[in-house]
């Protein structure tokens, strides 16, 4: 049976995944645009990403990636791809 997961594990783990990639001393909320409030460049997105995808066993579809901005837009993402699997609680 696949690993399930609640919004608040999915909330809390991607916090702390965009905190290790945020500049030093800002705080990581879901409010926080990725790359304006955070810094996080393309390269580090990619990463994140490519992290994501294997945390959750997930491929997100290019088309879904432009419309993410902030932390709380990738949370959004996650849980809807999980919801779609059956695997969020």
């Amino acid at each position: 049976m696949p690993a399930t997961f609640s919004k608040e594990s999915v909330r809390t783990s991607l916090l702390d995944t965009f905190g290790k990639y945020a500049n030093a001393k800002v705080a990581v909320t879901e409010q926080s645009h990725i790359t304006g409030d955070l810094g996080v460049d393309s390269l580090a997105v990619m990463e994140i990403v490519a992290e994501l995808e294997d945390r959750y066993n997930l491929t997100f579809p290019d088309e879904d990636l432009p419309s993410v901005r902030t932390v709380g837009d990738v949370i959004s993402l996650v849980c809807k791809h999980l919801d779609a699997d059956g695997r969020l609680s």
